[in-house]
This record gives structure tokens, C-alpha cells and sequence, in this order.
């Protein structure tokens, strides 16, 4: 029976490489193995973790989460550790170092580990096809693809009130996820559907960018039709994704995007600019725009709203979509993705 070792920078609700982690747990241990998490900080979540600065005695397989740089893949390395990367993308630091120099240094340390974990790596997981393109470039040798582990709930009560429609966006209020193109699009869209209204779930990355949405929006006369409700629990983003008439995308950087599958499962239609993951993660189900810009993106989104048809359509491919990604199917991509590693 293998041992094997999560390690994980820490275990806290509302976080899906957490989440993620906690069901890879499951995965293994449907598999005989002994599974113990190693974080950096104790849980939230009620989980036993071992510290990694009491970490002395790997298990017979070490799988590093990597998303950010981490004392977790410095012990790995300063160990010279065999470890299977399980890649979750790190933001390019371009994208945010106008609005979030605290966070620069972590992206910066976590690319470099990159190089470093790459030939310490007997594989990689990649959790899709444009992380992993990334791990072979920086020279990791065996790299298989298996989706976010994630319990992908399906909605069946949409409760859309067409009078007054609700643009829907989830996701960390950061500037990588172009919050400020979502405003410029809805001040567009006003013109045509002056009763419409963005929604934006996510806590701010930044306070700096939050403040300077909030004055755009000002500015561009929509300040009260964009509601910023920061993070909330599932059953509120269950209700959120019911009352939306469209999910809306227009990051520049996503490695995968569990947002889009959850609007997807819950019937809502998806319009997101192709840029990163995001044609990866659609697929055929939703609307992919070449060009974001306000009067294209408000054009996109009033097709939708006047059109039943496109409406339902969009509707029915997303579900059929987002069961791609449901955990029955993610999971038999991690077994095939880990097959070889675990010893039974």
C-alpha cells in the first residue's frame, strides 16, 4: 500500500486548489493509499495537516499543489525530492504589478520553482491542455492532463427576470480578470438595455484596482448598476447564478476557470473573450469573442438577451458542457493521470 503525501499550501473553504486537493485525497484512498496532507499553516477546514516545518519523513509519493512560490516546493527542492507537480497556472506578474505589488514576489518565486521542481519531477498533472504546454516548456519531461477536481453542482431554478437582466461575473477582483472591460461593456450595453446590472462575486485581490473600478464605474454613469458583493458562501452563489441572464468573461489569464463550468452547470448562458484557457474550458458551448471591445462585448450580450433561441441554445450545450468536467469524469483523468505511481 503506497503512502501519499498532498502537499498543499493550506486547506481553507472557498479555495478550489483546496477544494481540489481534499477530492485528489478521496482518489487515492479509493485506491488503498494512506493520504496525509502537509500545508503550510494548520486548516480551517477542521483537516489534519502536518506542518511542513515538521515534515521529515516523505511518503512513497509526494504531489506538490502549485499555484503561487511556496515553503512547500522549497522543501521539495532544497530535499532534491522526487515530487509529481499537480499545476494549477500562475499568474504572469505583468498582468496584476501595476495594482498588486504585495503579490509580485510570490508569482515571480513561484515561476522560478518552476525551473527548478522540473527536473526533480518524475510527472506532472496539469489540470488543462494550455498549463500543461506551459510545463513543457520549462522543460518538464512526462505531463498528462486531467481536469479540476471540483463537485460541479447543476442548477435547475433560474429565476431570471428578463425586465431587468443581470450580467454575472465570479472571480478574485483582480487585473488580470479585466473587471474594468466588464463595466466598459455594461455602460455600453445600457444604451440598448438601460436596466441592466453587473454582478461581480469575488473578494479584491487589490484594493488600489477595486477602488479604481469603482471610480470607472462612476465615471462612466453605471455606478449604480454594478454591485461588487465579494465572496459569499455556495448557497448564495447558487442563488446569484439563478437569477443571471449571462455568465461574463473577459479575463486575459485564466488556467482553467471553474467559474465558467459552474455557470454552465447551472444554465447559465456563457459569453467570454478568447483569450488563455478560456476556448479550452468552452469548447462550443458558449460564445467566444474575438474582440472585447465595449460596443462588441454589449452586441454579444444583447443577442443573447433578445434571442430565445440563442438563449436556450447556449443553455443546453453548457450543461452538456460542464458534465465534461463533472467529479465522476475528473476523477478517472486523475487514476489514468497518476496510473503507475500508486502502488496497490
Amino acid at each position: 500500500m503506497s503512502s501519499v503525501d498532498l502537499l498543499v499550501p493550506e486547506l481553507k473553504s472557498g479555495d478550489a486548489i483546496g477544494a481540489h486537493t481534499l477530492l485528489l485525497r478521496d482518489v487515492f484512498v479509493a485506491q488503498g493509499a494512506t493520504v496525509r496532507f502537509v500545508a503550510q499553516q494548520p486548516s480551517s477546514m477542521n483537516e489534519d495537516v502536518l506542518l511542513v516545518s515538521a515534515w521529515k519523513k516523505p511518503g512513497d509519493l509526494i504531489v506538490l499543489q502549485h499555484g503561487i512560490g511556496s515553503l512547500l516546493a522549497e522543501a521539495v527542492i532544497k530535499r532534491r525530492l522526487p515530487a509529481v507537480l499537480n499545476y494549477h497556472n500562475i499568474t504572469p506578474p505583468e498582468f496584476v504589478e501595476a495594482w498588486d505589488a504585495d503579490h509580485i514576489a510570490g508569482l515571480r518565486w513561484g515561476r522560478a520553482q518552476l525551473h527548478q521542481l522540473a527536473p526533480l519531477a518524475p510527472r506532472a498533472v496539469a489540470d488543462s491542455q494550455y498549463n500543461a504546454n506551459e510545463l513543457i516548456d520549462v522543460g518538464f519531461a512526462d505531463v498528462r492532463v486531467a481536469p479540476v477536481l471540483w463537485n460541479v453542482r447543476k442548477g435547475n431554478d433560474r429565476q431570471v427576470d428578463h425586465d431587468a437582466p443581470v450580467i454575472l461575473f465570479v472571480g478574485r477582483v483582480a487585473a488580470n480578470k479585466c473587471h474594468h472591460d466588464l463595466i466598459a461593456a455594461l455602460a455600453a450595453l445600457t444604451t440598448t438595455h438601460p436596466t441592466a446590472r453587473l454582478v461581480v462575486v469575488g473578494s479584491p485581490a487589490s484594493e488600489s484596482y477595486q477602488r479604481a473600478l469603482d471610480a470607472f464605474a462612476k465615471r462612466l454613469g453605471v455606478g449604480g448598476h454594478v454591485d461588487f458583493v465579494g465572496a459569499v458562501d455556495d448557497a448564495t452563489l447558487a442563488a446569484h447564478l439563478a437569477n443571471a441572464a449571462v455568465f461574463l468573461c473577459l479575463s486575459e489569464h485564466e488556467g482553467f476557470c471553474v467559474p465558467v463550468v459552474e455557470a454552465m452547470a447551472a444554465g447559465v448562458p456563457v459569453i467570454a473573450y478568447d483569450a488563455a484557457v478560456l476556448s479550452e474550458t468552452v469548447g462550443d458551448a458558449g460564445i467566444l469573442l474575438g474582440d472585447k471591445t465595449p460596443h462588441a462585448v454589449a452586441t454579444a450580450v444583447a443577442r443573447v438577451l433578445d434571442e430565445p433561441g440563442l438563449e436556450q441554445h447556449l443553455i443546453d450545450r453548457g450543461r452538456q458542457r460542464a458534465d465534461d468536467f463533472s467529479l465522476a469524469v475528473s476523477s478517472k483523468a486523475h487514476r489514468a493521470a497518476f496510473d503507475g505511481l500508486v502502488a496497490r
